[in-house]
């Protein structure tokens, strides 16, 4: 997730309807106030031409506020361990703190809770702070949350969903094959069944037909990216859609979290989750066990494949602009994840107690996250924002593909997942960071086949034992 998106760069975006929005009503860099405190302040932002877009808004904020800010440009995967020492060291190197949504719980010891600043800095305290929240999408910011409180404000999300070939779902010559040798319609799939009933029936030999006409190589039913990157998310979709997680929050009757349990359900779960994803393998290129995003991408765009069953849909303008290049009169549809509990998340700031200028902090993640700034970051820089009122624009006009798709996607994904992020463990726990790094490569080794599938459940079992026990003073225990 997260980790990622550094590349979403080749997007021509055309004017777009949605610009001349009114944003009267709207947070903006004119209603940001006098600063006092005129220190310079130092943030994160990812590498990449699409992040880049972002720098005449930091500089219109420093012409507005007389506040210099030093932008330090990191890929994302070096986010983390860059930060986590300055955090932990208590340095303040970093006023605005770049936080990928299962860091947040771990890191809410060394970030201000808006709301307190809100109520120190704001004309409006914290009731003007949750004024713009209501324009925020309620699930990305439940995963900004710890214990109540809002620690974290998103910047962009990456919500997983699927991709299928669109025009190969309505083409009456496919739909009418699949229901001869299946018996039932086809559709995006909803289940694991019909996604391995799909993968089998697309992946086809160059010669064989689609749509009518001979392939001129050979394509893939699925493409997912099993390498040692990515996978972990991928694992929590379908980990979710089985209703269970990586690891089990109990709370006691009035909703204090009381203990957390692996329980034999959880481990049962992810050993079933395992087995699918790599009996879908089979219907991928051999390279998923090596891949990326970009590997994904790249198979839709270049029309290697027809399904991308868990994906981050802010990487779809990428990959429907190389089909529809490459492929002409293709086009990507995009769905939930088999199970329909995509991966959630965002990339977010959070203001360090550390800072020594937290008021200048906390107006520049104001302005990042506005309505202002969302537009820059969608529009220009291929990210999706997590702005309802944003993306309710956008769906209104239905001939605006992909966006209008897109926008549609997020506002119904947002509302499906709101109920159940509260309780998910990665946004509960102070070892959430560290334990998911971990599940990134041990998830890969039950797909490659390095280690069993038993094996690799004992081993995510005893090492998020370890780590939760090490890091986080809510007990762990597990289910024999």
């Amino acid at each position: 997730m997260k980790r990622m998106i550094a590349v979403l760069l080749c997007l021509s975006f055309m004017l777009l309807p949605w610009v001349a929005q009114a944003q009267a009503d709207k947070f903006g860099l004119d209603d940001v106030p006098k600063i006092q405190n005129t220190k310079p302040i130092t943030m994160v932002l990812e590498t990449g031409e699409g992040y880049s877009r972002m720098l005449p808004a930091i500089e219109a904020f420093t012409k507005k506020t007389g506040v210099k800010v030093n932008v330090e440009r990191i890929a994302s995967s070096g986010v983390y361990g860059k930060e986590n020492v300055e955090l932990m060291a208590g340095t303040g190197y970093y006023d605005l703190v770049y936080v990928e949504t299962s860091w947040t719980t771990e890191w809410s010891d060394y970030l201000y809770d808006l709301d307190e600043l809100a109520n120190k800095y704001d004309p409006g305290k914290a009731a003007a702070l949750q004024k713009e929240l209501a324009f925020m999408a309620p699930s990305i910011l439940m995963c900004g949350k710890a214990y109540g409180k809002q620690m974290v404000l998103p910047f962009y999300t990456f919500d997983m969903c699927m991709w299928v070939r669109q025009d190969v779902f309505d083409d009456p010559t496919e739909k009418a094959n699949f229901k001869k040798k299946y018996g039932y319609d086809l559709k995006p799939a909803t289940t694991e069944k019909e996604l391995k009933d799909q993968g089998e029936f697309f992946t086809r030999k160059k010669g064989e037909l689609l749509k009518g006409k001979p392939l001129t190589h050979d394509i893939y039913g699925l493409s997912m990216q099993a390498g040692a990157y990515q996978c972990n998310d991928e694992t929590s979709a379908r980990l979710w859609a089985r209703g269970q997680d990586w690891v089990t929050v109990v709370r006691d009757d009035k909703g204090n979290i009381k203990e957390f349990v692996i329980t034999k359900a959880n481990k049962e779960a992810l050993k079933a989750a395992l087995q699918d994803y790599k009996d879908e393998l089979k219907y991928d290129s051999p390279s998923a066990i090596t891949a990326n995003f970009d590997f994904v991408v790249a198979q839709m765009g270049n029309g290697n494949a027809i399904i991308c069953p868990t994906i981050w849909a802010n990487c779809t303008v990428w990959a429907d602009g190389i089909l529809r290049e490459k492929v002409p009169g293709a086009k990507i549809g995009v769905y939930p994840s088999p199970g329909g509990r995509p991966y959630t998340g965002a990339w977010s700031y959070g203001i360090a107690k550390a800072s020594k200028n937290p008021e200048a902090a906390y107006w520049l993640l104001r302005y990042l996250t506005s309505y202002e700034c969302a537009q820059i970051i969608f529009k220009e820089g291929g990210m999706v924002p997590a702005r309802v009122d944003l993306m309710t624009e956008v769906a209104k006009d239905k001939n605006n593909y992909p966006y209008a798709m897109l926008a549609d996607y997020h506002i119904n994904i947002w509302k499906t997942m709101a109920p159940h992020i509260p309780n998910y463990w990665y946004f509960n726990t102070k070892a959430g960071g560290k334990v998911y790094d971990m599940q990134i490569y041990a998830v890969s080794k039950a797909l490659t086949g390095e280690m069993t599938i038993d094996q690799t459940v004992e081993s995510i079992t005893k090492q998020t034992l370890e780590l939760t026990s090490k890091f986080d003073k809510i007990p762990i225990r597990e289910e024999k």
